[in-house]
């Protein structure tokens, strides 16, 4: 046993695989060792070059278990002072990379000699663990010791200003950059734009760099970058253009940079130029390059080129990367088959499919509602084990079967898979259960989830508020409306819209008024809703100047959810010159195109006030086929101004695209009985019959005391029936004798 590192037993460590970078190891082996291949023998012997070399590979590997075996070797034994800093220093990097920061940080306190070497490590150990704002405070403490910084130490302090937002941070380092004579490094200011520009700062970043003497492809990648985080898309671009005009090669990451860029900006000839440039440069075959690529021209709405670029290069690559781009482009494209066909390949191919494979594909299989090829996905993802198992590819399949209707497989999957739960797991189940109308079960969920300790997200509020307003349950919607404020998500854009159409259906149109009046800067969404909720309570004037208020405005601009909104206010509002104004204002002004719901819309609003012969004129001069929805609303109006042959042909129509459809039946019957015509009435009685079509009983319902207590005709299943039954009966008798 040697003295020197006092300890009883060989301790077994494995080499790197790498050797390096002479081609050889530069581990020193003992000559005694005689143990399995790749495998050594520490003693007291052991150089430390080799310790330093081992630390660095556990560091490579992020292997903690090694790195303690090391640090025991070490703590054990007697080596001077420098050599002991070496290796301490080489511990809190490999401490650092396998994330235990306070094993590093008490690795860091036993360091002899701190250097500016051992405070950068820190700083940069911090930082990569997330302690940004202790990697900065290591850097002031650096300051107090008098340590000078070098340029390293002023780049990881910059890094660390990254998380902490703080601009008072940034300024001191670039302070300290410009005492102490670094800022004609390159490196150095390609730090300082970076965490300029990582803070929102990209004036700041511009300034840097403009003052850079020189400009590599690493600065001006960091400057594309930040113009893009910061939605400065075409500036972007243009920086990628000077880049060139100034003869710098672009390498790898300005390529990604710049096509991210011109993804967002949605600009396909920009895409192609740059795709031009790749090809000369001999890049576009880089798989990082040509997945950043396909992704852009597939944002561009090119999915023709994205899947151009993928068979041209990477058609027979085994890696994924360009197959979950192309994949993930035919689904926000929403072409799902060609989704599933790209999957089939992939697995013919036996391309490995991760959880961006399967949550595309789930993604398209719930697009287009095929429960079939969800079935087949699902039997893949159970029989490929624990690789393709995770909570993510499980919240797909739930929003899968729950866009497939399949309400009943969602909760099997969702209770298996429980303990595994997170928060998207619970919205897309409180999600499912209202866009399905199960919107009792969808509070019942929600309320679940927060007795489970998850806070809700914007899109759960959106769920359970869409919910509330169908229910017309407004003493829970204010409830949640309070939670909103607690949980910050009270001015979320989504939330608002959803909580102005709860109020205005639950009959609070005031609420509906001051959530609109609150919000800064509404977008259209907000506005629709607004004169959506105005429509919905007779106030057709009221939406008619709000629209002129908005019509007023620069941005938003009206869409064609809007026009329907307000040509439904103006409907129910009997303003029908303007009504008609509007449906051509939508084309003539805005160039949208008129849909079927606003032809139905302007049938109505014509039949409504008894000018039914214009509203037939209108249908038939439609340049596009009248549905049911048309037919209907002039059927409606039909029965109200006692029209019985436009009755008749109207309700004809509407059972030709809907044969199942009884509410025609019983308007046409309903107008035969009120213009006298009992013969008629009978007869179209007689065909329901014989038909065997009933008409849907209508359904009401109230909220008492947080109890939602619903109501059918004939109902015989509420608990308090025959209490109901009896009320009602005495109603009906102290109205029979108020008519005496």
């Amino acid at each position: 046993m040697s003295s020197s590192v006092g300890i009883s037993f060989p301790l077994i460590i494995k080499l790197p695989e790498a050797p390096s970078s002479t081609g050889t190891s530069s581990v020193f082996l003992p000559s005694q060792i005689k143990q399995k291949p790749r495998e050594i023998l520490i003693s007291s012997s052991y150089p430390v070059t080799s310790l330093t070399e081992l630390l660095r590979d556990s560091a490579d590997k992020s292997c903690l278990q090694k790195t303690k075996l090391i640090h025991g070797i070490v703590t054990k034994s007697q080596f001077k002072s420098k050599s002991m800093t070496v290796l301490l220093n080489q511990m809190v990097i490999a401490y650092s990379k396998s994330s235990d920061f306070d094993s590093a940080r008490q690795v860091f306190d036993e360091i002899p000699h701190k250097s500016v070497f051992s405070w950068t490590v820190l700083i940069v150990g911090a930082t990569e663990n997330g302690f940004h704002r202790d990697g900065f405070g290591y850097f002031a403490e650096m300051l107090c010791c008098d340590v000078s910084p070098d340029e390293y130490a002023l780049s990881a302090a910059a890094q660390a200003c990254t998380g902490v937002d703080d601009v008072n941070l940034c300024e001191i380092v670039h302070a300290q950059v410009l005492i102490r004579g670094f800022s004609s490094l390159a490196f150095v200011n390609t730090s300082l734009l970076s965490m300029y520009a990582k803070l929102g700062r990209i004036g700041d970043s511009c300034k840097v760099f403009s003052s850079m003497e020189s400009r590599n492809e690493v600065s001006w990648n960091a400057m594309i970058s930040g113009f893009g985080s910061n939605c400065f898309y075409s500036e972007a671009y243009v920086s990628f253009l000077r880049m060139l005009e100034e003869g710098i090669r672009p390498n790898v990451p300005c390529f990604i940079s710049v096509s991210k860029a011109i993804g967002k900006l949605g600009d396909v000839e920009k895409g192609r130029y740059i795709t031009r440039v790749a090809l000369e440069m001999g890049l576009q075959s880089n798989i990082h390059v040509g997945t950043a690529l396909i992704d852009m021209f597939a944002k561009c709405g090119c999915v023709a080129e994205a899947r151009s670029v993928f068979e041209s290069s990477f058609s027979g690559c085994g890696v994924n990367l360009p197959w979950n781009a192309l994949l993930s482009g035919y689904t926000s494209s929403r072409e799902g088959e060609e989704a599933m066909l790209l999957f089939l390949r992939m697995c013919q191919s036996d391309v490995k499919r991760d959880v961006y494979t399967y949550c595309s594909t789930l993604n398209s299989i719930a697009d287009m509602r095929s429960l079939e090829y969800g079935k087949q996905v699902h039997g893949m993802i159970v029989k490929g084990g624990r690789e393709t198992t995770g909570v993510s590819i499980f919240n797909g399949l739930m929003d899968a079967y729950a866009k497939c209707g399949e309400l009943g497989a969602m909760r099997k999957l969702f209770a298996t898979t429980r303990e595994e739960a997170n928060q998207i797991s619970w919205t897309t189940l409180v999600t499912a259960y209202s866009q399905s109308s199960e919107w009792e079960e969808a509070l019942s969920v929600f309320t679940q989830m927060r007795e489970m300790g998850f806070q809700p997200n914007h899109i759960t509020f959106s769920a359970v508020l869409a919910s509330c307003a169908s229910l017309s349950f407004l003493e829970y919607g204010q409830q949640v409306h309070s939670l909103t404020y607690k949980t910050g998500f009270a001015t979320d854009k989504c939330v608002e819209s959803v909580l102005i159409d709860m109020y205005a259906k639950c009959g609070s149109v005031r609420d509906a008024i001051k959530v609109f009046e609150s919000s800064k800067d509404p977008d259209v969404v907000l506005w629709t809703a607004m004169i959506s909720g105005y429509a919905q309570h007779g106030m057709a004037k009221d939406a008619v100047r709000l629209f002129r208020t908005m019509e007023q405005l620069i941005f938003p601009k009206p869409t064609s959810v809007t026009f329907l909104c307000l040509l439904f206010a103006c409907s129910h509002g009997g303003l029908v010159d303007e009504g008609l104004r509007y449906f051509h204002l939508m084309e003539e002004k805005y160039g949208l195109v008129p849909e079927i719901e606003h032809y139905a819309c302007v049938v109505d609003i014509l039949a409504r006030v008894g000018r039914l012969s214009e509203a037939w004129e209108f249908i038939m001069k439609m340049p596009i086929e009248p549905d049911g929805k048309v037919w209907s609303a002039l059927l409606g109006a039909c029965r109200v101004h006692g029209n019985i042959h436009l009755a008749e042909i109207a309700a004809q129509k509407v059972i030709s695209y809907n044969p199942e459809d009884s509410a025609a039946l019983v308007l046409l019957s309903n107008a035969h009985r009120e213009a006298g015509n009992i013969e008629a009435e009978l007869s179209v009685r007689n065909m329901m019959n014989s038909q065997a079509m009933r008409k849907e009983p209508g359904l009401s319902w109230i909220t008492i005391g947080g109890q939602i207590h619903k109501f059918c005709s004939g109902d015989q299943h509420h608990p308090q029936k025959d209490e109901i039954y009896r009320t009602l009966h005495d109603l009906m008798e102290k109205v029979k004798s108020k008519k005496h």
